[in-house]
């Protein structure tokens, strides 16, 4: 085969450009990456910001659509071994979870410790799915772990994130026993609060991402997201607050002055805070 030549390549790749990043971009971003001023990643980064990227990413992932049927977990896709489908919950959070949580390993514990004295038919609800697979100390990868213990117990998971991108991650690494919502939590979780029959046996807050030099706007929003989900909280419900324990209470903040004026019970405080409502 003859090698095409230096003139008919770079033509092919500003038209590579061009679609990937929109028409008349491909000459620019060609001549940026070869003054290797710039790294790949940074140029990638440009190209994935664009309009017509965007357009492309969408067009690929929504072709040929159909029904999917069940959906089975996927632990390969959070870096975890295949797990026997008959494991217990305990066992799989003992053995493969916890050594991978980091700082969240005892407010998980605490949290599973809790749920395993709740009626059977879990009900768990979540605002911030899991975002990237195999983040285990940096995100935790609760969806995941929720959807384990759904599986294991019997029950059902319903996540809730604002970002698209984070909704596939939990999708791809989840089974059918988790249900996920595209859209803002305090609305979400305020349409549930109407249609649910029985209060949760977990709420998981961990939406808006904390900003430690001004925790204020977060702790609000997750203030907002108990006020909403208020009617879906009953006796036993266990409530966590993810980043607590940085920040002066961190997205709990707010939180932490509810749960103590009724006397609810504490069961974990640390990286992420824990009650039961008695």
């Amino acid at each position: 085969m003859t090698e095409a030549p230096e003139q008919d390549l770079q033509a092919r790749l500003e038209a590579l450009l061009d679609l990937l990043a929109g028409k008349g971009e491909g000459r620019p971003l060609l001549r940026r990456l070869l003054a290797q001023d710039e790294t790949p990643g940074r140029i990638a980064e440009c190209i994935a910001a664009t309009p017509a990227f965007a357009f492309r990413y969408k067009e690929a992932r929504t072709r040929d659509i159909g029904v999917g049927g069940v959906r089975q977990a996927d632990p390969a896709f959070v870096g975890l071994p295949p797990l026997p489908a008959r494991m217990p919950f305990a066992e799989q959070f003992a053995q493969h979870f916890r050594p991978r949580l980091g700082r969240r390993a005892e407010g998980f514990a605490a949290i599973f410790a809790a749920l395993a004295q709740a009626r059977a038919d879990l009900l768990i609800l979540e605002t911030g799915c899991m975002r990237i697979p195999d983040n285990w100390e940096g995100d935790g990868q609760s969806t995941f772990m929720f959807d384990a213990l759904a599986r294991d117990r019997g029950g059902t998971v319903i996540s809730i994130d604002i970002t698209a991108e984070s909704i596939d991650t939990a999708r791809r690494a989840c089974s059918s026993a988790t249900q996920l919502i595209l859209g803002d939590s305090v609305a979400a979780l305020h349409a549930l609060a109407r249609l649910a029959a029985r209060p949760a046996s977990l709420l998981y807050l961990d939406s808006y991402d904390l900003d430690l030099a001004d925790p204020m706007p977060s702790a609000i929003h997750h203030a907002l997201e108990l006020a909403a989900a208020r009617p879906l909280i009953g006796p036993g419900t266990v409530v966590c607050v993810d980043d607590y324990g940085i920040a002066a209470g961190g997205k709990g903040l707010i939180l932490d002055r509810f749960f103590a004026a009724i006397r609810a019970e504490v069961l974990h405080s640390g990286y992420q805070k824990v009650w039961r409502v008695a």
